[in-house]
């Protein structure tokens, strides 16, 4: 994430949502399995998440004024976060026979730049 903190708010966004497809599409059935499981039986996911919403402050921060108005920097990033993380996971794991990955790709960032705007 720190290396698109100087690139545009689109950029940002695709690196997001790839590094999710790419982390997922290596073995989708241990992803599945891990999603499912894991953060109900570990302590350490709550810290990992906790420093994974943490970052997107300070990657959105640079392109707070491309949003043309005042927002809730840390409300934006919170939700951001959460649509990249459930996105993501989708886009690999859930995605409905039919939908290209490269489609559902597209249509994950174009949602999370639509909200981002509005």
């Amino acid at each position: 994430m720190s290396e698109c903190l100087e690139s545009s708010l689109e950029h940002l966004v695709e690196s997001l949502i790839d590094g999710m497809v790419e982390a997922h599409t290596v073995d989708p059935e241990l992803s599945e399995l891990l999603q499912s499981e894991v953060p109900h039986r570990t302590d350490g996911m709550i810290e990992f998440s906790i420093r994974f919403h943490e970052a997107f402050p300070a990657a959105l921060g640079p392109h707070v004024r491309s949003f043309g108005r005042k927002i809730d920097l840390d409300t934006r990033a919170f939700v951001m976060a959460n649509l990249v993380d459930a996105l993501g996971h989708a886009v690999v794991l859930r995605r409905p026979r039919g939908l290209s990955l490269a489609r559902a790709r597209a249509e994950s960032c174009m949602s999370i730049l639509a909200y981002l705007a509005s």
